[in-house]
């Protein structure tokens, strides 16, 4: 996002890796501000989006990335469980989505990006909550992505298209992994072109897709651009 000259706000619950991550947003040439946040605690998400309005400007794009995943099988997923995973990959994307929306469409502009995975079209075992909240996800996208069209407002979904470290594993997680472990999971930051992409993107063909982030991506770096034959990037995208 940085080496596109954005300004971006950065939300998560580890603000050493929140710290790490503006780094690399400024060291591209961005502007970057770092916001520790329970995404469990509606009311932090909104004074979080409140205090980015206030530093860095209107919002013309949200990314919902956050997700908890807990690989246990059904009869151990309990009431708590179900509801954090609902909390943190659903629910924190409605109170974002419901703050954020209204003032896109008074503006007529606006990008809204919830990233989804396989888990959001097809089911796994020992994945039943975070299964549930994606396809949950899916729906949402899909429905609100109707809405929007009238109001230049693109809604779009995408899934990693390669292997990447859950968001809820952090890096003091990944430290204490193996090396087999870790050669599982891909830098995720391979993905961050096809963020930019869809955050500037506003054609309504794009809309109410899932999109291969990898694949995205690569095109933005073989082009140096993003401005992509949309017809191409559909093409890495599934309804």
């Amino acid at each position: 996002m940085g080496k596109f000259g954005a300004k971006v706000a950065l939300v998560a619950r580890t603000k050493s890796e929140l710290d790490e991550t503006r780094e690399l947003v400024e060291a591209e040439g961005g502007e970057a501000l770092a916001l520790p946040v329970d995404l469990r605690d509606s009311e932090a998400i909104l004074d979080a989006l409140k205090t980015t309005e206030k530093e860095l400007g209107p919002i013309s794009a949200l990314v919902n990335n956050a997700a908890v995943l807990d690989l246990i099988p059904f009869e151990e997923t309990d009431p708590d469980i179900w509801h954090r995973a609902f909390d943190v990959n659903i629910h924190s994307a409605y109170h974002a989505i419901r703050y954020l929306y209204p003032k896109m469409v008074e503006r007529g502009d606006g990008s809204i990006h919830n990233v989804s995975s396989a888990a959001g079209f097809k089911g796994f075992i020992n994945e039943s909550a975070y299964c549930t909240t994606k396809f949950a996800l899916e729906g949402l996208s899909k429905a609100l992505a109707l809405e929007a069209m009238p109001h230049n407002i693109l809604v779009t979904m995408s899934s990693p298209g390669i292997r990447t470290k859950p968001t809820s594993v952090t890096m003091e997680d990944m430290d204490n992994l193996s090396e087999e472990q870790l050669k599982e999971w891909a830098d995720p930051i391979v993905m961050g072109e096809a963020f930019a992409y869809l955050a500037y993107a506003r054609d309504q063909r794009l809309a109410a897709r899932r999109y291969d982030l990898y694949r995205v991506s690569e095109m933005v770096r073989k082009t140096g651009s993003l401005d992509l034959d949309v017809a191409e990037v559909i093409s890495f995208s599934r309804e």
